[in-house]
């Protein structure tokens, strides 16, 4: 599975008691929904819940805030549970990711590279900064092991 989208909320990380890192975070995604009544495209926001484990996990709390745009892919899990106050049983389908693509690490990177420039004091150019921008690309993260 594959989406695109952009970050809701901040992630929320943890630690479980072997050690290994988790983060979570909801993906909203756009998709056209049909048409109003005056015939013009409506669209709607659908929002998928993602976890990260270990090193990708660790590397998506450094990266991911609120409002970043984000390719993620890996494959869908649901999760079951009794719930403890009415004894039912309840499920929780989430995207397990195995990559994620942070896609507006140019933006900032390019931010930084600005910052960098105007600091830069009289005795060096305006040249010196500026390959920082043109070695810049989006940031992609790896998870390969087996859970």
């Amino acid at each position: 599975m594959e989406l695109v989208g952009w970050i809701g909320a901040e992630p929320e990380q943890r630690f479980i008691p072997s050690g290994a890192a988790v983060i979570s975070f909801r993906v909203a995604t756009k998709r056209w929904a049909g048409r109003s009544d005056d015939g013009s495209r409506t669209v709607e926001t659908d929002w998928t819940a993602v976890e990260a484990w270990e090193k990708l996990a660790e590397r998506c709390a450094q990266s991911l805030h609120k409002g970043s745009r984000v390719r993620v892919v890996g494959s869908l899990h649901t999760q079951s549970w009794e719930d403890r106050e009415s004894g039912q049983k309840r499920y929780k389908t989430l995207v397990r990711a195995e990559e994620v693509l942070f896609l507006d690490a140019r933006q900032e990177r390019a931010a930084d590279a600005e910052a960098v420039e105007e600091t830069v004091g009289s005795d060096r150019t305006r040249a010196n900064a500026t390959p920082l921008r043109g070695t810049v690309t989006p940031s992609r993260y790896t998870s390969r092991s087996s859970r």
